[in-house]
This record gives C-alpha cells, structure tokens and sequence, in this order.
C-alpha cells in the first residue's frame, strides 16, 4: 500500500458502477465498470451467443431473443449487484458521428476562467454541435427522410490556446476551442437497442466503434484507424491529435469473407479500399492501424489494408491487434479479452472517467 507522509495515501476515488452492453450479430456482451483514480476499473462481465440474424446490422430484428440474451449477460457481469446505469453500444449503417469545434474568444484573457464560464461554454458548444449534426443528417441521402435520435454529444477536447485540458476552471487565456462528438442514428434502430434493457435502469445508446475509439484515445494514441470486424459489419474510426474526427460502418463482415474463401484477397482488396477511404478533409490514411475482430484465417484484411496505406502515404503501415494491453486506461478484476473493448469503451463513456 502507498504511502504519504504522515500516513497511508487515501484511497482513489470511486464512481458509480455502469454497465456497458455490445448488441453485435451473433452475440451480447457486458461489462460493469467503475471509473476509479482516472481510469476504468471493470469489474465483471458476462457474454451470451445468439442465434445469428437474431440482431443484423445493428437492429434487433429478434427482440425477445436479444431481451433475454442481455439479461443473461448483464447477470453475469453485475455479479449480484445492480449497476447504476446502462449504457448500450450498437453499430450499424446508418449511425453517424460528426466531430464539431466551437472556438470562443475571451475578451478578459487575463482572468482566471471560473465554473459558470466552463459550463457555459461547454453548454453552448453542445447546443452548436447539434445544429451543425442536424443540417448534416437533413443533407445525408441515407438519411434524408428518416426519423434519428441522438445518441450522445459528448465533450472530447478543451483546448486553451493550443493547450488540451482535462479541465478549464482556474486557467487563463484568450482562446478556447470546446470539440463535441455528436452521435446520431436511425430511431428504429436506437429504439430497437434500447428496448432491450428494461426501462427502469433508463439505458442510453452509443456508436460502438466511437466508444472503443474514444477508449483507445484516452490511452494515449494520439493518431490511428480503429477497425472492428463483426460478423456481419465493418466499423471503422479515424483518430486525430486524440480525437475521433469520423467514424464509418459498412455491411461487410467475418461472415461474408468466410464464405467466399476462393475470391478472399480480392475480396480484401475491395474492403481495405472501403476502409481507407477519408473521413475527414485530411485525405491522408493514418500510418497505424488497430484491428479487433480479425482471425488468423482473415489476415488477407489487415495484409490489404496496409498495402493500401503502404502505397497512399509512401512508407510502411503499422497494422496490429487492438488488446487489452493497448487500452491502458483500463484495468480488470475479471479476464477481458479485445472483443470486450467496445462494451468497456461504453461503459467509460457513462462513468465519465474522462472528464
């Protein structure tokens, strides 16, 4: 145990336990966590299989099915205990992120920033980062038309003057720029996810591949593409200077590859093409490459990838697995092994570890 001077070091402060909830094809997955001395301590989980277009493409088409699936991986993980809130991570087609900067100039740039500027600020870059994610749904042709719902708008980054903070209050300086993620998606689907877990522990939704970027993020690595094969998708999130600018989902997964064995490299070339695609104006690929979901028999993917980013940026990629190892933000009681990230990302996302 530390110590202190004159005594032991207190105990690390301790938040709510949360649980995190994957709804993917073929599978639930949860995890509980608590956000402890800065950083994510699970605590349990639990993962029950099911049948396999029981949810596809991120929409419970099974809802009875997936209902009784998270109650028995959310007994599993919460392990007797009943987590204070629920937080459910889906990917799909349609589900979006948009990444907005709202900058604000500071006439008193000599004065101390105090608690009431803060959250203002904060509040009102919240309310532009929805209007900039509304006009982009309303000029989106998947979209056009189609009822959404917000999943998060998620504070990522408070810089003062090219300075990143963990917090604003007491610092001074002239100027601020509050970077929001703004989640949005379909309202069948959100609605479909959320209706799995009863209404008494008032779940929340969140892009999968956005919580396991953020979570990867928040370990440390700075720029990177985020890949997470399922069975019947591909998610996909770009990181910038720590911050997720873009995520992407398309319908081609393990399942698809592995029923066309004979066409497989140049079926991998077509799908590294997809996923090298930009997401932002910065058209260049990112050198590293974290991948979850990809077996040793699907390594054409990955080998795909980086011969794609090898040739776009002249140079070497770095493509590897995305382990536990990696995400050093997050610390285990339990075995958590790559395909738990995305529950666990959710669940750090609701603990509010980052803040």
């Amino acid at each position: 145990m530390a110590r202190q001077r004159g005594g032991f070091a207190p105990p690390a402060p301790q938040g709510p336990r949360v649980a995190g909830i994957e709804l993917a094809a073929g599978v639930v997955r949860a995890v509980v966590a608590r956000a402890e001395g800065g950083r994510l301590r699970v605590v349990g989980r639990g993962e029950t299989a099911l049948a396999a277009d029981a949810i596809a493409g991120g929409l419970v088409v099974e809802p009875g099915d997936v209902t009784g699936a998270v109650a028995a991986a959310l007994t599993a993980a919460e392990r007797g205990v009943p987590a204070d809130r629920t937080v459910i991570a889906i990917d799909g087609d349609d589900v979006r992120t948009y990444h907005v900067k709202t900058p604000f100039d500071r006439e008193e740039s000599a004065t101390p920033i105090v608690r009431a500027e803060a959250d203002r600020a904060v509040r009102e870059a919240r309310e532009e980062a929805a209007r900039a994610a509304q006009t982009a749904v309303a000029d989106d042709p998947a979209l056009r038309g189609v009822a959404t719902a917000r999943l998060t708008d998620a504070v990522a980054a408070l810089v003062l003057d090219g300075r990143d903070l963990d917090s604003i209050e007491g610092y001074h300086g002239r100027a601020l720029e509050v970077h929001t993620d703004v989640a949005v998606a379909p309202l069948v689907l959100s609605g479909a996810a959320l209706a799995t877990v009863a209404a008494r522990r008032h779940p929340t939704a969140v892009p999968g591949v956005y919580a396991l970027a953020r979570l990867v993020a928040a370990s440390g690595i700075a720029d990177a593409g985020v890949v997470r094969v399922g069975a019947d998708v591909t998610a996909l999130a770009i990181l910038r200077e720590r911050r997720v600018v873009g995520t992407r989902v398309f319908g081609l997964g393990r399942d698809a590859f592995t029923a066309r064995e004979e066409t497989r490299d140049e079926d991998a070339r077509v799908w590294a093409e997809i996923v090298a695609l930009p997401l932002s104006d910065d058209a260049q690929p990112p050198e590293r490459w974290l991948f979850v979901g990809v077996p040793e028999a699907l390594l054409a993917l990955p080998n795909a990838l980086a011969k794609i980013v090898g040739e776009a940026r002249g140079g070497a990629a770095r493509i590897g697995p995305l382990t536990p190892s990696v995400t050093s933000r997050v610390f285990s009681d339990v075995p958590l092994n790559a395909e738990d990230l995305v529950a666990a990302g959710a669940a750090a996302l609701a603990t509010e570890v980052y803040t």
